[in-house]
C-alpha cells in the first residue's frame, strides 16, 4: 500500500547562481588542459586557465569533470577528470537522443493500431488495440480512432483486447524500483500502449452541501477500483489523501480527506500501476461515448497476425518527439523511446537492449567498452555512469555528422530562450548554447554546443556529483564555464561582472 499527502502545487522559481568569477589567468588544477587556435579578439593560451580558475573556485571537490572541445575537429580544448565516469543525471537523454537518431531516423514514426473483423455493423471475434510505444498517444486519439470506427459503420463491439507486445512485460525502468513509493507522474511506468504519459488525472470536486460527499472523476474510469471517503468542508483548505496499488489488470485507488465548498475543484496527476489495461479502458470509455456498444471489461492479449487493420494512428516524426528530451527533459519520453530502440532491434522491446544500442554508439565515436554504464534513457536514480569526455565525443560526432546534426541541435533547449534553460543565461547572444541540463539531488550537469558568430562550434560538458545542498554553486560553475567559452568566440560579449557588460546581449 502507498500512501502520500498530496501537496499543494507550488510555483517553479529560479534558484540563484554566483557570480561569474573574474576572467583572469590562473594555473590549472589537477588534471589537464589544453588551448586549441586563438580566435580574433581573444588572447591565446587564455580559455583554460579561465576555466581551470573557475573549477577551483566552486569549491565542490572532486567528483566534478569537465570537458571542452572544438566540435569540427574533436580537439580538445580543456579538460578536469573528464574521463572519470559520473552520474550524468538527465544529461543522459543526450545519449538517449543520439542513439534514437542514429538508429530510427528522424521521420521514424510510431504506429498504434485498431485490428478485427467487421460483420455487418458489429466486430466480431475482439476489437484489438495494439500499442507500438508512441508516447504521444492521447485519450483525444482513442476518440479519433473510434470516430473512424463509427464511419465504417461499425454499432457493437463484441470484446475490447489491448496488445502491449511489442515491448516486454517490465513496467518499471531499471533504476526506478530506487524510489518505490513515488507515485508522481514524473517516475510514470512505461509500456508499448501507453496512453497520456501513463499518469490519470484525479480530481476531486466538492459535493453540495457540508458533510456531503465530494466528488471524484477520472478518466476511464472502469480501470479503478474506488473508495471515497472524502467529505465536503464548510472552509479550509484542500486536505487529500490518496492511496493506490495494483490489483491485476484495475488499480484499487482510496481517496481520504476534506474539500471545502466554494473551492472548484483540486488536482493531482498520478502514475498509473498497470498501464495495458488503463489504456482499454480510456478506448471502452471513447467507444460507449460515441454510441458504440461494448462491454465494459477488457482483455490483454496479443493481436492475431491475420487480423484486419481497422484503422491507426501515428506519432509525430522522432525528430519532433525528441524536443521533449532536450527541452522538457521529459522522462517518461526518454524512457519509450528507449525501448522503442530496443524493439526496433529484437522483439519484444527492451530497456537492456536499447541501452546496449546506446553503449555501442558510445564506443562508436570513441568511448572505450567498459568505460560508460547505461541502465535507463532518462537518467532518473543512481545507475548511469558516463564522463564528461564521453559527452563531447558524442557531441561532436552528432555534429560532424549533417544526416543528425539539425535535427539534434533542434530538439536541445536554446540559453535564455527555452525549455529547461528558459531562464537560465539570458545575457548571452540568443541562440549561441544549445544543450541539456540534469538535476538530481545529489547531481547536477549542463552539457552541449557553443555556437560561435563565424560558424564555430564547441562542445562542453559539466558534471558534478556529491553537491547536494549545492545546487546553487553547481548550477553556477556549469553556466559560468559556458559564459567563458561564449567569451571566448564572442569578441564584444561581457560576462556579467566583468566591466563594459553588453546590456543587449539577446538583440
Amino acid at each position: 500500500m502507498r500512501t502520500r499527502p498530496i501537496p499543494p502545487a507550488l510555483p517553479r522559481t529560479a534558484l540563484p547562481v554566483l557570480a561569474l568569477a573574474a576572467l583572469a589567468f590562473a594555473l590549472s588544477p589537477r588534471g589537464s588542459a589544453q588551448d586549441g587556435p586563438a580566435r580574433a579578439g581573444a588572447p591565446r593560451g587564455a580559455l583554460a586557465p579561465t576555466l581551470a580558475s573557475l573549477v577551483t573556485r566552486a569549491g565542490l571537490g572532486e567528483r566534478i569533470g569537465v570537458s571542452v572541445s572544438d566540435a569540427r575537429t574533436g580537439q580538445v580544448l580543456f579538460a578536469h577528470q573528464a574521463d572519470v565516469a559520473l552520474n550524468p543525471a538527465s544529461n543522459e537523454k543526450l545519449v538517449t537522443a543520439a542513439t534514437a537518431l542514429h538508429e530510427l531516423g528522424a521521420d521514424f514514426r510510431m504506429m498504434t493500431g485498431i485490428y478485427g473483423r467487421i460483420e455487418g455493423d458489429a466486430v466480431v471475434g475482439g476489437l484489438f488495440l495494439k500499442g507500438g510505444g508512441d508516447p504521444t498517444l492521447r485519450i483525444a486519439d482513442l476518440v479519433d480512432m473510434a470516430e473512424a470506427l463509427v464511419d465504417r459503420g461499425v454499432r457493437r463491439v463484441d470484446e475490447v483486447v489491448v496488445d502491449g507486445s511489442y515491448f516486454d512485460d517490465r513496467y518499471l525502468p531499471p533504476a526506478f524500483e530506487q524510489q518505490p513509493g513515488e507515485v508522481a507522474a514524473f517516475r510514470a511506468p512505461v509500456s508499448a500502449l501507453a496512453v497520456d504519459g501513463n499518469a490519470y488525472e484525479l480530481r476531486i470536486l466538492p459535493g453540495p452541501s457540508e458533510g456531503a460527499p465530494a466528488v471524484v472523476r477520472l478518466d476511464a474510469s472502469g480501470y479503478f477500483d474506488v473508495t471515497n471517503e472524502v467529505t465536503t468542508s464548510g472552509a479550509g483548505e484542500p486536505r487529500i489523501l490518496a492511496d493506490q496499488r495494483g490489483n491485476g489488470e484495475r488499480m484499487t485507488l482510496r481517496v481520504r480527506g476534506t474539500m471545502p465548498l466554494g473551492v472548484r475543484g483540486v488536482s493531482y496527476r498520478r502514475r498509473l500501476e498497470n498501464p495495458v489495461p488503463f489504456a482499454g479502458h480510456a478506448f471502452v470509455e471513447a467507444l460507449r461515448r460515441l454510441g458504440i456498444r461494448t462491454p465494459v471489461r477488457v482483455r490483454v492479449a496479443a493481436t492475431p497476425g491475420d487480423a484486419p487493420l481497422l484503422t491507426s494512428r501515428r506519432s509525430p516524426p522522432l525528430s519532433q518527439i525528441l524536443t521533449a528530451l532536450g527541452k522538457d527533459s521529459d522522462n517518461f519520453v526518454a524512457e519509450m523511446v528507449l525501448k522503442v530502440v530496443g524493439a526496433e532491434r529484437s522483439r519484444p522491446g527492451r530497456t537492456a537492449t536499447g541501452a546496449a544500442t546506446a553503449l555501442a554508439l558510445l564506443e562508436q565515436v570513441g568511448v572505450p567498452r567498459g568505460a560508460a554504464t547505461v541502465v535507463n534513457g532518462s537518467g532518473l536514480f543512481n545507475g548511469n555512469l558516463v564522463a564528461a569526455s564521453h559527452f563531447t565525443k558524442l557531441l561532436g560526432h552528432v555534429y560532424r555528422d549533417p544526416a543528425v546534426r539539425s535535427e539534434y541541435l533542434a530538439h536541445l533547449a536554446t540559453a535564455g530562450v527555452d525549455g529547461t534553460l528558459a531562464r537560465r543565461l539570458r545575457d548571452v547572444p540568443r541562440g549561441a548554447v544549445r544543450a541539456k541540463t540534469g538535476t538530481l539531488g545529489d547531481a547536477i550537469a549542463l552539457s552541449g554546443y557553443v555556437l560561435g558568430p563565424n560558424d564555430e562550434a564547441l562542445t562542453f560538458s559539466v558534471l558534478t556529483n556529491g553537491v547536494r545542498g549545492k545546487h546553487g554553486p553547481a548550477r553556477a560553475l556549469c553556466d559560468d564555464t559556458v559564459r567563458a567559452l561564449v567569451a571566448h568566440l564572442y569578441p564584444d560579449y561581457r560576462p556579467p561582472g566583468t566591466p563594459e557588460t553588453s546590456t543587449d546581449a539577446e538583440d
